[in-house]
């Protein structure tokens, strides 16, 4: 902005002469527009899949149909810029599934959010996809949708930086911020959506749909024209769920690795900053300061394993640990669009009761959009076919109406 000091002077001709000028000059003067940095770093093709190559490939389970679409696939990894926990910026990455006609179509996006990767290789860039093989992003990918992976944080780009378990803010916001790059990405190509945005994930998945649905909710109406959000056996209701499995028997092994990074993430990105044995007795409290795999070996159930100091923690309103608790609970709000919970009745890694608590919620709320889908005798992993058959039915159905 441009000032002046005006020196009084006793001729009101020069006054005059010099407050015109400061109009003048003023009024051409602009202010310099703020560059809005654009979400999308780079694009790249990864690979392209011709409709005999899709013909080719085989489900990996009987009970879901398979069956490849007659055009063609081509397979773009995306690094795209998003935020950690604190706001830090940081490089993400993703994989988009874009079908291609001849005659091009107006295809929906469908965001895509993976279970718990174990591996860099278990994330979306961190499959080999130079040649097509059966996965569910390709599946719902190639019955006509957009299909949008971000990998997370702490996976393929952001892989210096630990993996955010179960932390709500950031798998939303990686989620989000990848669908904002993808949206820059198609514009690139001249390449149009049919207005409508679908949500799915099972596992963490699940549990990052949700986060995402929520956030797109709050923050992101505008942007973004939800048709359908499907969610499977995520563990939403964290307060009700870690009260369960600090007091409950549970099966050990894979469910305390889980459980214990889940903790372990919210100490950290909480700021609770206590050490290993304030939560786990010895000798767990040093297997896993050793290295965390370690407690995929303990076999004993989680709430053998914690201290009565952590467990009193969970149940205590006051306490840092339930205030983190509190910050990743995904109760206590309602769905103004369609919503499908799925959950297996018998989950032995993430408990029924936390879909259940969710739905509930939204109920006193007077969610009318929200429908809730129990597996009867639904083991987690057996669910998770179950889950993506019926999530497909779901989206096809709504498919069809347009919201443009």
């Amino acid at each position: 902005m441009l000032s002046f000091q005006v020196i009084a002077r006793p001729f009101r001709r020069v006054v005059g002469f010099l407050s015109l000028s400061v109009l003048f000059l003023t009024s051409c003067h602009k202010e310099p527009v703020e560059k809005v940095e654009p979400f999308l770093a780079d694009s790249s093709l990864v690979s392209v899949y011709e409709p005999s190559a899709l013909a080719l490939i085989q489900s990996t389970n009987d009970s879901l149909e398979y069956r490849p679409a007659d055009y063609t696939m081509e397979v773009y990894r995306l690094t795209y810029r998003t935020s950690l926990a604190g706001g830090t910026p940081i490089l993400a990455s993703g994989i988009v599934y874009l079908p291609r006609q001849p005659k091009a179509k107006n295809y929906p996006l469908l965001s895509f959010q993976h279970a718990t990767a174990y591996s860099p290789a278990e994330a979306p860039t961190g499959n080999s996809l130079t040649a097509p093989s059966f996965s569910y992003p390709l599946y719902f990918a190639t019955h006509g949708y957009i299909v949008v992976c971000p990998d997370y944080l702490g996976y393929g780009q952001s892989s210096q930086v630990s993996h955010p378990y179960e932390h709500r803010e950031t798998l939303a916001k990686a989620s989000v911020d990848m669908l904002l790059a993808t949206k820059e990405f198609l514009e690139a190509k001249n390449r149009t959506t049919n207005g409508q945005v679908f949500l799915a994930g099972y596992s963490e998945g699940g549990y990052a749909t949700l986060s995402t649905q929520k956030m797109i909710q709050d923050s992101y109406a505008t942007e973004f024209k939800l048709a359908s959000t499907s969610c499977g056996s995520g563990p939403y209701a964290t307060k009700a769920f870690f009260q369960h499995i600090t007091t409950q028997p549970t099966i050990g092994k894979l469910a305390n690795y889980l459980y214990v990074w889940q903790t372990l993430t919210y100490n950290e990105l909480h700021g609770l900053n206590k050490p290993i044995s304030y939560y786990f007795k010895a000798p767990y409290a040093e297997q896993i300061r050793q290295s965390m795999a370690n407690a995929r070996s303990i076999t004993v159930s989680f709430h053998e394993m914690c201290t009565d100091t952590f467990r009193a923690d969970v149940f205590d309103d006051t306490s840092m640990f339930s205030e983190a608790l509190r910050k990743n609970d995904l109760t206590g709000w309602s769905t103004q669009t369609p919503l499908h919970l799925l959950h297996g009745d018998t989950d032995e890694y993430i408990p029924y009761l936390n879909t259940d608590k969710v739905y509930e919620s939204m109920q006193k709320l007077g969610a009318t959009q929200a429908q809730l889908t129990t597996i009867p005798n639904g083991y987690h992993v057996p669910t998770e076919v179950v889950f993506m058959r019926r999530t497909l039915e779901w989206f096809e159905k709504a498919k069809t109406k347009s919201v443009q």
